[in-house]
């Protein structure tokens, strides 16, 4: 049986990067802003992703809009 990292608690604020194939439906690289970590929802996951409610940034850090993005926990906890 393999041990998952736990779900990560990241505050409002933090800024995460993504690789296309860490976060699900959208195929590009990803750099948000954390607003919200959907701690509540990642059991239906069985605890490999999260759904992370931001503000998608580009690459000078200006934002571009509001995003959900359903993340793979342990990419997360890679770059924690």
């Amino acid at each position: 049986m393999t041990t998952l990292p736990a779900v990560p608690d990241l505050a409002a604020g933090t800024i995460v990067q993504l690789h296309p194939e860490d976060w699900r439906y959208g195929g590009y690289p990803l750099r948000l802003r954390v607003e919200q970590v959907r701690h509540d929802i990642s059991h239906y996951y069985q605890d490999e992703w999260v759904w992370i409610v931001g503000e998608r940034l580009d690459r000078d850090g200006l934002p571009q809009g509001r995003i959900e993005a359903l993340a793979r926990v342990a990419a997360l906890a890679e770059r924690g």
